[in-house]
């Protein structure tokens, strides 16, 4: 399956300014905290991954048996930098379960000027991400 376009998944929002935490990017768009969401790319064994969780949660890598990939390893297996990596990728993308109860939230939009608007069951029905429970 080729990776789509950001915007046949969304919305993509160009914000006035850089946005690099949860507050600035809830400020932003003006919803509550609870709807930011990252996402985050580990590596896990000889595989990476991605993880779309709420941005106010923590993921539990010693449970998952993974570690966060550096900054140069996101670049090179997403073609993103950190802080605007979107929640659709060549790689196998895994998404907290409890988001789908959510009509939209706000993710990475490519950059860290940019968050992208989507509906989080959108992507398990679309086959690009996995529920999971984190």
């Amino acid at each position: 399956m080729t990776r789509p376009l950001l915007e046949e998944i969304g919305e993509i929002l160009r914000l006035g300014g850089l946005v690099r935490t949860v507050r600035q990017a809830a400020r932003a768009v003006g919803v509550d905290e609870r709807k930011i969401v990252k996402t985050l790319v580990v590596k896990c064994g000889d595989e990476y991954r991605a993880y779309i969780l709420r941005g106010i949660k923590r993921l539990d890598l010693e449970a998952l048996g993974c570690r966060l990939a550096t900054p140069e390893e996101v670049q090179s297996v997403t073609g993103y930098q950190i802080g605007g990596v979107p929640p659709v990728l060549a790689i196998p993308v895994f998404i907290d379960e409890e988001l789908l109860g959510e009509d939209y939230v706000y993710g990475g939009g490519g950059d860290e000027y940019s968050l992208l608007r989507f509906k989080p069951r959108d992507l398990v029905e679309r086959g690009f991400a996995r529920p999971v429970k984190l």
